[in-house]
């Protein structure tokens, strides 16, 4: 009886050490940012060989760049999404990281189309997660239709983004991939 009592009593007590404390939270709780354990093991088995993969200082959220957009050239805009996992909390973030083009992009950033001869834009005011996450999802709905984009760049002139077919499968894969990681 006493060894069974002695068992409870631990079993207890773990249970109520395991557990955040009150007012403490890591996530966000926006389930459209929440990882899985078979997400994020398809993703890092499966598709991280693709991406390079860098550690954000003090933070430990690991930030994944498709491999292919290394060698973008600064003569060209290139706007490319990064990945960022954030495994303490099961979240994942999704950022756009625009080039070291020549001409440098304006402030805000902002992108043009032209949808059945109606013109469309987006612009991305503030870099929280969330704007990002939303400009990065109109780009790839846009890129996926088949539009034409365009930047509006430093000196005020609009340059053509993504129009190179091999560029705009290499933004898509990287949403896919997000899209599939955070299901």
């Amino acid at each position: 009886m006493k060894n069974y009592l002695f068992v409870l009593f631990i079993l207890a007590s773990l249970s109520f050490s395991c557990q955040t404390p009150p007012g403490q939270s890591t996530a966000t709780g926006d389930p459209r940012f929440q990882t899985t354990a078979p997400s994020l093991l398809f993703f890092k088995n499966m598709r991280s060989a693709y991406y390079e993969t860098q550690e954000q200082p003090q933070t430990r959220i690991e930030l994944y760049r498709l491999r292919r957009f290394s060698s973008s050239s600064p003569q060209r805009p290139m706007l490319i999404p990064v990945i960022a996992n954030n495994w303490l909390a099961d979240e994942a973030y999704l950022f756009i990281q625009p080039n070291a083009f020549e001409k440098g992009f304006a402030e805000p950033l902002a992108v043009f189309w032209e949808d059945d001869g109606t013109p469309g834009s987006r612009t991305l005011h503030n870099m929280d997660i969330n704007q990002q996450y939303e400009f990065t999802l109109e780009l790839y709905e846009r890129l996926a239709k088949g539009y034409a984009l365009q930047t509006l760049c430093a000196d005020s002139t609009l340059a053509p983004i993504f129009d190179q077919q091999e560029d705009r499968l290499n933004f898509m894969a990287v949403v896919k991939d997000y899209l599939r990681l955070t299901e």
